[in-house]
Formats: structure tokens, C-alpha cells, sequence
């Protein structure tokens, strides 16, 4: 009888785990649907370089922003193998997989406990899924490309799944190793876990679950990750004079990231919408009933977006201490609310569609409830074809969306002809609007807008370059495409200075310049001319 039992238990067991790893694989084919865009993606040019290049430092050995601090340690001790013994295609899917699977893993650990079947589920992660795409305030986004943060939210949600367990110190351990990734993403979670931790025990009068040793343990074990991944972006400003710092905070606040970081520049449309979801998750959280379950969720929740209000708040004193301010928001206030409002926002809805009052499948098809029901998944279903367009599998008509600035063909064929015709040491000025470059030629450039560092010191350099480069009147507010269109004299100048041997300029700028210079390479979009050029007089 007890042999009997035991192998039940096995086969449940059994059961229980591969249901788990289908509902993995289905919740990573739903985030691939809207992240499966051509590589390189956005970021994945900044991140898988400097991947590549921490482990092999000669690879583009004497481009600026390689040789830049690093502030993602972790992450490129885990992809940097990969990114530099194969291609950084390869490394891009591999990592974009894996990502996936980690958020599959960590939005099913988040929900779990508040969803008793997997419909529900399967539910709320097409409503996640839409969400977190158009909900979003500040551009966050961790449905994507290959990077540190990516990451990091999949352990932040793990660590909402722990918290809606009622289980503190492990979510804190969860938001630590989030932190190793992404010091910011996991570090605003931190502070989240630790206001819900200490509203919980006021309501329960002062008990908590910290002080027995194995929270204790979580919570020492959580300070020590998380000082892996914040130690390295602390050590960047120690012994760097105030007002480097401030400079480097306002180049990086007003001049680079306006649109993620400085609310008077977000647009009125995503904060329009951003705030509709805050108010419909208030109006659902009004119409359900009491669980301490979702209370504990949404508790996450709240704190996340008291941190974005702090950040608006914190916004108004720019016209009084422009420089306090921007040395504020530069990390990133808005973010853990991009990510947390679209988790709230499906959990409550698919309890106020689900979970409020019994109701039967034959019913529920011919009910006002259903009706939405069917209504979302159609959506889901509609946005889905359209995120297809970008599969690479199905279709070459859409390109990379680093290469949206650029004319996307001929720049992957000048980039081509430069990597195989050119010295693996030479360095190139690029176009203004080029993010690829490092990607596609493996060829270091003197300065790119996408590729700005992380250190006050280099962010710094970083403006002085951008201006030198491309700036008519020394603002970063009059640039230049290229800087064929600032002359020869100033282009020979600046080739002089940062070690220039080549530059690709669009074929516009080429045409425009008084005396054209004899070409190495010509398409339909850009040229690569040998620089020092010989100075007319103009």
C-alpha cells in the first residue's frame, strides 16, 4: 500500500512539473511574440559590445565607450563568454531566449498563488502582455532585446510572487540578485519590498517574519548581492569633483535620456495613459473583495508608483536647483512603475472577470463579463498579428530597429565592406544617427549619440565629443548629421585629435562638400573616405 502511495505521489509530482514547464513554454512564446524584432535590437548594440569587449579588451580596442567604466558586471560575466566566441547575432538570440524563459518563469511564480487554473493565467499574461506595452509612462519596457534588465524584472517578478506570499525576506533575496543585474530595476524594487514589509507589520501590530534566522539570512544574503551590482556605479563618481558630477548629470538627464527621465519631456500620450491604468487598477481594487493575497501585490504596486509621484515631485524644483534635480532623476523614478501598474493591472482584472462570483463557462459565454473576456483576447489576438510583421522568420521587410535613424541596407553594406577591407585597429567617424556600427563593422568609432557611458568623467567626454563631431554652434541642439557638413578643415582637425582614420558620411553630405574628396567605397546612401582629406580652400 505504501509502494502504491509512493508512486502516486511520483507520478503527481511528475505531472505537476511538466504541467509547469508547458505553461513555461507557452507564457515564452507570448513574450517572443512582441520581442522577436531583427537583431541587433535597440540596446542589444551597447550591451552585447561591451560584453564582448570585457572579455576580449582588443576587440575594438580603442573605441571610447568600450574602454568606459562598466556598471552591469554581471551581465557580462554571464554573456560576455558567449558574445565573444560567437557572432553577436547568435549571442543576441540565445540571450533574447533565455530572457524570455526567465520572465515566463518569474511572471508565473508572480501569479500563481492568486490564479487557480492556468486559463486564468494564461489570461492575465495577455493582459500583462498589453500592458506592458502600452501602458508605460516613461518608455520602460522588458518584453525585448537582450540586456541586463531584462533580466533583473524577471527576478523582480519572482520576487511580486514571493511578496504576494507574504514571504518578505525572500522577495528582498529575489530583489538582491535583481539588483546584481540592474542596480536600478532592482534596487527601486528593494525599497518597494521594504515599504510593503513595514506597512504589513503595522497592520499586524509590529510581527514580522524578519527577525528568525533564515529571513535574517535572505536579507543579509540580498544586501550582499545587491552590493555587487550597486558597488561597481557608486565606485564610478567616488573622488570625481562635484561639478563634473553635476555636469555629467544634466548632460545625461536634459542632453541624452529626456524622454525616460525628465517628466516635462515624456510624452502626453503615454502619461495620459499611464495614469488611466493607475485609476482603472484604483476603480477594480474598489470593486473586489478583500485577499490578503492581492493586498500584499498590490501593496508592491503602490510603492512603485509613490516612487514615480516622488519623482514628479522631486521634477518641480528644476527651475529653482536645476543641478540637485538632475542628479536625482537620473535614477530613474519612473521605471519600477512602467513595469509594476501593467502586473496590478492584470491581476485585478482578471479577478474582476474571473473570481468575483461563481459562474459557469455556458453563462459566462452569453454574459456582459464574457463579452470583455472575448474582447481582450481578441485584442491580444489583433496585436499579435500585427508584432508578426517584425518576425525574422517571416518576414525581411522590417529591419532593426538600431538601425531606424540610418538607411538600413546600405548601411549593413558599407558596414560590410568596412569590416572586411579595412585594419582591425582603424577607427571611423559615423553618421549622428548610427547605433550599429560596433555591431556590424567590429570597427571602434570616435563617438556615437547611442552609446553614451555610465561614468560622470566619460559622460562628460562623451558631450565634449558629440559637440566636436557634429555641433554647428558648441550646443548639443544644432547637430549635424555628419561631420562632412562641418567642413574639411574642422573634420581634419577633429580626425587629429581623436585618432580618426576613416569616416562614413551620407551621401548627401559627401555631395555638399566645396571640393569632394576622393571616396574608398560608394552605395546608394554612404561613402568611406580616408581622412586626413586634402584641404581646399572654402
Amino acid at each position: 500500500m505504501g509502494q502504491m502511495e509512493g508512486e502516486k505521489t511520483r507520478y503527481d509530482y511528475l505531472n505537476v512539473v511538466l504541467f509547469a514547464l508547458t505553461e513555461w513554454a507557452i507564457f515564452t512564446c507570448v513574450f517572443a511574440v512582441a520581442g522577436a524584432w531583427p537583431a541587433p535590437d535597440v540596446n542589444e548594440g551597447y550591451y552585447l559590445a561591451k560584453a564582448r569587449h570585457s572579455v576580449n579588451p582588443e576587440w575594438c580596442g580603442n573605441d571610447f565607450f568600450l574602454n568606459s567604466e562598466d556598471a552591469h558586471g554581471l551581465f557580462f560575466l554571464i554573456l560576455g563568454p558567449l558574445a565573444a566566441s560567437a557572432t553577436l547575432s547568435t549571442a543576441a538570440w540565445v540571450g533574447r531566449w533565455a530572457g524570455w524563459l526567465a520572465l515566463a518563469v518569474g511572471f508565473r511564480h508572480a501569479v500563481v498563488q492568486l490564479f487557480p487554473s492556468f486559463l486564468h493565467r494564461f489570461f492575465a499574461i495577455t493582459v500583462f502582455s498589453l500592458a506592458a506595452r502600452y501602458t508605460t509612462m516613461a518608455g520602460e519596457w522588458m518584453i525585448g532585446g537582450c540586456e541586463a534588465k531584462v533580466f533583473a524584472w524577471a527576478l523582480v517578478l519572482a520576487a511580486y510572487g514571493e511578496g504576494v506570499r507574504g514571504r518578505w525576506a525572500y522577495a528582498w533575496l529575489l530583489s538582491g540578485a535583481a539588483t546584481a543585474f540592474h542596480p536600478l530595476v532592482g534596487g527601486w524594487m528593494m525599497i518597494s519590498i521594504g515599504f510593503a514589509a513595514f506597512i504589513q507589520s503595522m497592520e499586524r501590530k509590529g510581527k514580522t517574519d524578519w527577525l528568525n534566522i533564515r529571513a535574517l539570512s535572505c536579507v543579509i544574503a540580498g544586501l550582499v548581492l545587491a552590493f555587487y551590482g550597486v558597488w561597481p556605479a557608486m565606485r564610478m563618481s567616488i573622488g570625481v569633483a562635484a561639478g563634473v558630477r553635476e555636469q555629467a548629470a544634466a548632460t545625461y538627464v536634459v542632453d541624452r535620456l529626456p524622454h525616460l527621465l525628465l517628466p516635462g519631456s515624456f510624452q502626453e500620450s503615454l502619461v495620459t495613459r499611464h495614469l488611466l491604468a493607475v485609476i482603472f487598477c484604483g476603480v477594480l481594487y474598489t470593486a473586489l473583495p478583500y485577499g490578503s493575497r492581492r493586498q500584499r501585490g498590490l501593496l508592491l504596486v503602490l510603492a512603485a508608483v509613490l516612487i514615480s509621484g516622488s519623482g514628479f515631485v522631486i521634477s518641480l524644483c528644476e527651475p529653482i536647483a536645476p543641478y540637485f534635480v538632475y542628479s536625482f532623476l537620473r535614477f530613474y523614478w519612473f521605471r519600477l512603475a512602467d513595469g509594476l501598474v501593467p502586473l496590478g493591472l492584470c491581476v485585478l482584472l482578471t479577478h474582476f472577470l474571473f473570481l468575483t462570483q461563481s459562474i459557469r463557462l455556458g453563462e459566462l459565454l452569453h454574459s456582459r463579463r464574457g463579452c470583455l473576456i472575448a474582447l481582450i483576447l481578441c485584442l491580444f489576438g489583433y496585436d499579435s498579428v500585427l508584432q508578426s510583421r517584425h518576425w525574422p522568420l517571416l518576414t525581411d521587410a522590417f529591419h532593426p530597429r538600431s538601425d531606424k535613424l540610418v538607411e538600413s541596407v546600405s548601411w549593413n553594406e558599407v558596414c560590410q565592406w568596412v569590416q572586411e577591407e579595412t585594419p582591425p585597429v582603424a577607427c571611423f567617424l559615423t553618421p549622428r544617427g548610427a547605433a550599429s556600427f560596433l555591431w556590424r563593422a567590429e570597427r571602434s568609432e570616435v563617438v556615437a549619440w547611442k552609446n553614451v557611458p555610465q561614468d560622470p568623467i566619460s559622460i562628460v567626454e562623451w558631450r565634449d565629443r558629440i559637440i566636436d563631431c557634429f555641433s554647428y554652434d558648441g550646443t548639443i541642439k544644432n547637430l549635424a548629421r555628419s561631420t562632412c557638413s562641418l567642413g574639411v578643415a574642422r573634420l581634419n582637425r577633429i580626425a587629429n585629435t581623436y585618432n580618426a582614420d576613416f569616416i562614413i558620411a551620407p551621401v548627401k553630405s559627401f555631395n555638399a562638400m566645396p571640393r569632394q574628396p576622393q571616396f574608398m567605397y560608394r552605395n546608394k546612401h554612404y561613402v568611406v573616405i580616408k581622412i586626413p582629406v586634402d584641404n581646399p580652400i572654402e
